[in-house]
């Protein structure tokens, strides 16, 4: 009778110490005490690897895609990822069926891994000539990409199912969320140049959740010298929303929003494409450019909360076959990391603060 009792107190303590620490927690790290390291990754604009067709770009191979989300998820514990951010052109053509099975193919070796979203692309949008140019019509994604596939995944936050485009039940604007380094974070895509309603949509979403530190993802924000786009020339047909815009409607007005995350663009030579931005609330808000469409470059964003840095880091895993494939020739063998000045340093950004981030030098 006693070993029952015994048994059913241990059970019970056991229950009630796995629920205090469930959820977000701060893992001890054995080098550092303290909140552990993680990693987000950027995946830049991918659309040339769904193409396949190395004779049109060097690097246009959908080897390149399927080696990058391959390296993801092979070091997702030595690197502890805890997210994959899409900056969107998914796809080059997005009417042609081959180059979103190419792009499932290389993504799903991301499902059940790393959780993963996107911020959809001007590439991912309908382009009816006899209409005016891009319209918003993501129905190729939807159906490659549909938020039934996510919507049961314990990070999946929520949507903004009609924003009045095709298809009418969609997942071009979404929110996600995650935990590591004992802070809680949420992710916002925004497909490209937002309209004011999707703007709205996403203002409603982050002031619903002042506890949380956000990450915005959408396509077109930055041009490759550092400043916020102004006018778009790629942006759908209709009303929509600049980077400036995006900011000034948005952005800006947050004090838990600290970085914004964009592709479309590449950064021009000796830029790092990363402008810091003070908010209406005196945050720092970070905004970075990632639109290396070629050789498999990867974005690696290293947080150590120990430190209150961010550490970024430019990666490609991609192993050519022949190194005339690359679109670019470098001093160093692929795969590898660009260690120059303007693709490896470190941001300051405080972890161990209430939610926002506040300058220190801009």
């Amino acid at each position: 009778m006693f070993c029952e009792r015994l048994n059913w107190k241990f059970y019970f303590a056991l229950v009630v110490m796995c629920l205090f620490f469930a959820g977000c927690q701060e893992t001890q790290n054995h080098d550092t005490y303290g909140p552990e390291p993680f990693s987000i990754i950027i995946l830049p604009d991918t659309q040339i690897y769904p193409h396949d067709k190395p004779e049109w770009r060097n690097s246009s191979l959908k080897e390149v895609f399927i080696q990058q989300t391959t390296w993801i998820a092979q070091n997702k514990r030595k690197e502890n990822i805890q997210f994959v951010l899409h900056m969107g052109d998914i796809v080059h053509e997005q009417h042609k069926p081959y180059q979103w099975v190419n792009a499932n193919e290389a993504m799903s070796i991301l499902d059940g891994v790393v959780p993963y979203c996107f911020g959809v692309g001007n590439h991912d949008l309908i382009n009816r000539a006899e209409e005016g140019g891009i319209i918003r019509d993501s129905t190729n994604f939807n159906n490659t990409f549909s938020h039934s596939r996510y919507e049961n995944q314990p990070w999946f936050g929520g949507r903004m199912s009609s924003d009045g485009f095709l298809p009418k039940d969609n997942y071009d604007n979404s929110y996600h969320f995650f935990c590591a380094g004992g802070m809680e974070f949420m992710i916002i895509t925004l497909e490209v140049a937002p309209t004011d309603e999707m703007l709205d949509w996403a203002n409603d979403v982050v002031r619903s959740h002042p506890d949380k530190r956000v990450m915005v993802i959408t396509h077109a924000y930055l041009d490759g010298d550092e400043t916020r786009v102004v006018n778009e020339p790629y942006a759908p047909s209709g009303k929509s929303n600049s980077g400036e815009e995006i900011w000034n409607k948005f952005v800006r007005k947050h004090k838990n929003i600290f970085f914004v995350f964009c592709g479309h663009h590449n950064n021009h030579a000796d830029y790092k494409g990363l402008l810091a931005s003070v908010g209406d609330n005196g945050n720092t808000v970070y905004q970075l450019i990632s639109g290396e469409d070629y050789d498999g470059w990867l974005r690696i964003l290293r947080f150590v909360p120990a430190e209150n840095k961010i550490y970024v880091k430019t990666y490609s895993p991609w192993k050519p076959d022949d190194p005339e494939l690359q679109l670019e020739q470098y001093d160093f063998s692929l795969p590898g990391y660009n260690t120059d000045p303007y693709h490896q340093y470190d941001i300051v950004y405080e972890q161990r603060n209430s939610v926002g981030s506040y300058p220190t030098k801009l």
